[in-house]
């Protein structure tokens, strides 16, 4: 039986190492890299087992916007750290019924003949995720593989984990969003068409929508941002939310007004960073007013991309 949907990496005796690694932070580098240290040890090749989707989605059979990390770039960043294979589980409700003994003796064992386990201090697994460091080391014996366990990586005396970034995020906070991932926090998108009200404003925009439906979008408001397109980089305002001065359709929107930029981005697939969030979104009782507000972000935006520039 296969349990991945992917295919397998047949390697012998390898180092392992699971979880759903969404944002791929600090906290994951940590675990990463004891793995990556200890299969060039041992001369043995790494392999991480992780969800295709996150297993709440399975076990509640519903998706919501969580994701911190899209699945083709989490992959790309696991790799970067040197790890040889990712594995993703096909994860249905029948295995989240499975016993972990079942898990570790089927999968980690029999279908990927784990040698050495890199284990973090969060790490859950099998039915009502009873298996953990703790029953990994009672099993050790029994199965001859070894358990290491990574602790946990603290900022500021945070411990720090996907749920602490995406509580964050979803404050708009994403300095401290970029501490704890140790990056920017961005989305996949691509450049949709709108009702080009931006431009009858003066401030052309660009609408750009999630590739995954289940990307975690920031909080409302106003955010300097860097967009990459075709691998230039690009410097603007965006506005999350449903422009209530000029909508009425109250559908959440990410819109961006790039600085000295002009031309035609639809259909554009685009890598956006939010850097910071400079206000919240506000309903203006006049066009007017909003204009003047849009001039003063692109002001203030002007001077802190400068200062960046500098540093």
């Amino acid at each position: 039986m296969n349990y991945f949907k992917n295919q397998n990496c047949h390697f012998l005796e390898p180092v392992v190492t699971m979880g759903t690694f969404d944002g791929v932070h600090l906290g994951h580098r940590k675990v990463l890299e004891k793995l990556t240290e200890q299969a060039k040890k041992r001369k043995r090749k790494s392999i991480v087992i992780s969800y295709f989707h996150h297993p709440l989605e399975t076990i509640h059979k519903k998706t919501f916007p969580y994701l911190l990390t899209e699945r083709k770039y989490k992959e790309q960043l696991i790799k970067e750290f040197g790890v040889d294979c990712v594995l993703y589980l096909d994860f249905n409700l029948e295995m989240a019924k499975m016993p972990p003994l079942e898990f570790l003796r089927e999968i980690i064992i029999k279908e990927v003949g784990a040698k050495s386990l890199i284990i973090g201090y969060d790490t859950h697994f099998g039915c009502e995720r009873k298996g953990n460091y703790g029953f990994l080391r009672k099993y050790q014996k029994t199965f001859e593989y070894e358990t290491i366990l990574v602790e946990p990586c603290r900022i500021k005396n945070k411990i720090v984990s996907s749920s602490l970034i995406r509580d964050l995020i979803r404050e708009g906070d994403m300095k401290n969003a970029e501490k704890f991932l140790g990056r920017n926090y961005f989305l996949f998108g691509k450049v949709e068409s709108g009702e080009r009200i931006g431009r009858s404003l003066g401030f052309p925009t660009i609408n750009i929508k999630p590739i995954d439906k289940n990307k975690l979008i920031p909080a409302l408001g106003v955010y300097f941002c860097k967009v990459n397109i075709a691998g230039k980089i690009y410097h603007g305002i965006s506005n999350i939310g449903y422009a209530p001065t000029l909508k009425k359709s109250q559908i959440k929107e990410i819109e961006t007004h790039l600085l000295d930029f002009s031309g035609d981005l639809y259909q554009k697939n685009v890598k956006m960073c939010f850097l910071k969030k400079i206000r919240d979104e506000k309903n203006f009782s006049q066009k007017e007013k909003l204009i003047a507000q849009i001039k003063k972000d692109v002001q203030k935006a002007r001077k802190y991309f400068a200062k960046r520039l500098e540093k």
